[in-house]
């Protein structure tokens, strides 16, 4: 196994920001962050207080649970910009880049989630001590900020709770009418400043109403770069996924292989390689790149001229020859078998695919990524045939909730299963984010998260499963066991014990591991090579 300083993001240099702490921002309360609830009365100078800023001069002055939501977000918008711009600074600061710790410990008040059964599937419900993290941050000196009652915000969190099941089981039995309706419902109710709950719901209503919260999306695009910098380091699962998949290549990278041939399913940004690239310059080997080109038009918010870009940077300062390309399915097929009855050309195959990680920020189908896994077990078992010692490896790193859902009966309970799956994801988030960034955490949100909350999509990812698309079950590949090195490594890193997260090793072979945030189960890892 490789050294394990090779393998931790914190040695990353291709982004320099990866790892850069938030701890730091919670004590920069000079800079005055925003806060979306304060009023022109209140904003006579800076706050000591980071809880508290004063710097807004917004015109809001009510909050009536949210019965006007267009009136709260156009109250954040110029606290958004603002906060992104801070949170740019602050983490492309070279002298204050430190290892990211992850604030795991819950604020005073914060939201408890309690669990009850529907048809065999646990879902999030609020309980009376929800109340406080679904309140905005209000400091007491501030009496034109009216809140509801604590018994109305039980009742509306209990009202939104009812009506997603309602919508779930509306789904179910084809009722798009009723459906329409209470989802307009719902969209009433909410807010992007509410609980975890709330903020599920508001992003699953912006498919009946999505003018509502088109501004959000274009003042976060405006600092995209540092709202990735920041969701890929508040959210674990895609450094997990990263680490697992990367410790087993080098793992199973066998030593007489002149040529490590990744080919990734979706490279967006690259940020997964920069370890790999160190660990295999080391060794003075050959690393090529094949970026898949699909047909499927996803917009990308990464150009793979920039992401080739910089990974040839780091290569240069690696001293490694590296090879970064990009082409379709069927032309790395054909080429792939060419080289295959040259006896390959002593190289060695790994077909990465990461699906559905936050991160990530858009969605592949699941079509194509069955399509990649079923190329990529095709074009490793042919490499055994040819009885070289190059026998090839498949990673899979899946931040979706469908597989831990497909035993569901019916669409409502699948539904209600992807909506404990987000709802998580968003609390998870706010526990390690910097409390007075929610401008901020609401952008990373807006960007990463909201985009694979949306009602029409768990449907269409419904029907795939009914008619049988299994992402891991068509393979019929050998799992490659995962050491207990890489299990350690992996609960070091997202501080097991100290956080709600925790690591397992699941499969039949050990060769699965899964990030689960207070036994919710948030990412899942799997490493398969062929049969002998």
């Amino acid at each position: 196994m490789m050294q394990p300083e090779l393998l931790d993001p914190s040695s990353w240099p291709f982004y320099n920001v990866i790892d850069s702490t938030f701890d730091e921002l919670t004590t920069l309360d000079g800079y005055g962050f925003p806060s979306i609830l304060t009023t022109t009365e209140d904003s006579s100078g800076l706050s000591s207080d980071p809880f508290s800023s004063t710097i807004f001069q917004g015109e809001f002055v009510q909050y009536p649970f949210c019965d006007n939501s267009q009136q709260v977000m156009l109250a954040m918008r110029s606290n958004l910009s603002t906060e992104l711009r801070i949170l740019e600074n602050i983490l492309n600061d070279d002298d204050d880049i430190v290892r990211m710790d992850y604030i795991t410990g819950e604020s005073e008040g914060s939201f408890s989630l309690e669990q009850i059964s529907t048809e065999g599937e646990d879902f999030l419900c609020p309980s009376p001590t929800m109340i406080s993290e679904s309140s905005p941050d209000i400091s007491s000196n501030q009496p034109h900020v009216t809140l509801p009652g604590e018994d109305m915000q039980i009742d509306n969190l209990q009202s939104v709770y009812h009506l997603l099941k309602a919508y779930g089981e509306a789904l179910e039995k084809d009722e798009r009418e009723l459906a329409q309706v209470i989802l307009r419902r719902i969209s009433e109710k909410v807010c992007p400043i509410g609980g975890s709950l709330e903020r599920v719901a508001f992003f699953l209503s912006q498919d009946i109403d999505q003018n509502q919260g088109d501004y959000l999306k274009l003042e976060s695009c405006k600092s995209f770069e540092a709202a990735f910098q920041a969701c890929y380091q508040s959210f674990p699962e895609g450094k997990f996924a990263h680490y697992a998949a990367n410790s087993a290549i080098l793992e199973a990278m066998p030593d007489d292989a002149k040529t490590i041939h990744i080919v990734d399913f979706h490279m967006g940004e690259g940020v997964q390689w920069p370890p790999i690239m160190e660990a295999i310059a080391c060794q003075s080997k050959t690393l090529r790149l094949t970026s898949i080109k699909w047909e499927e038009n996803v917009p990308s918010p990464w150009s793979f001229e920039e992401t080739k870009r910089r990974l040839h940077k780091h290569a240069r300062v690696l001293g490694l020859n590296l090879k970064v390309e990009e082409m379709g399915i069927e032309d790395l097929v054909s080429e792939t078998r060419k080289m295959q009855n040259m006896d390959g050309r002593g190289e060695w195959l790994v077909f990465n695919c990461m699906f559905l990680l936050p991160h990530m920020g858009i969605s592949r189908s699941r079509t194509l990524a069955i399509e990649f896994l079923n190329v990529a077990k095709e074009l490793v078992s042919s490499s055994i045939n040819r009885r070289t010692s190059n026998r090839g490896i498949i990673t899979f790193g899946d931040g979706d909730a469908c597989e831990k859902l497909k035993h569901c009966l019916g669409f409502g309970s699948f539904f209600e299963g992807h909506v404990e799956h987000y709802q998580a994801l968003l609390e998870s988030l706010r526990m390690n984010f910097p409390p007075h960034l929610k401008e901020a955490r609401i952008a990373i949100e807006c960007l990463f998260v909201a985009p694979y909350i949306s009602p029409v999509s768990w449907l269409q990812k419904w029907v795939k499963m009914r008619e049988g698309s299994h992402l891991q079950e068509e393979l019929g590949l050998e799992g490659r066991r995962l050491s207990q090195e890489i299990l350690a490594e992996a609960k070091e890193m997202v501080k097991e014990g100290e956080s709600s997260y925790g690591v397992r090793i699941a499969g039949e072979t050990g060769n699965e591991m899964v990030l689960e945030w207070k036994g919710i189960t948030m990412a899942r890892v799997s490493i398969w090579t062929d049969k002998y």
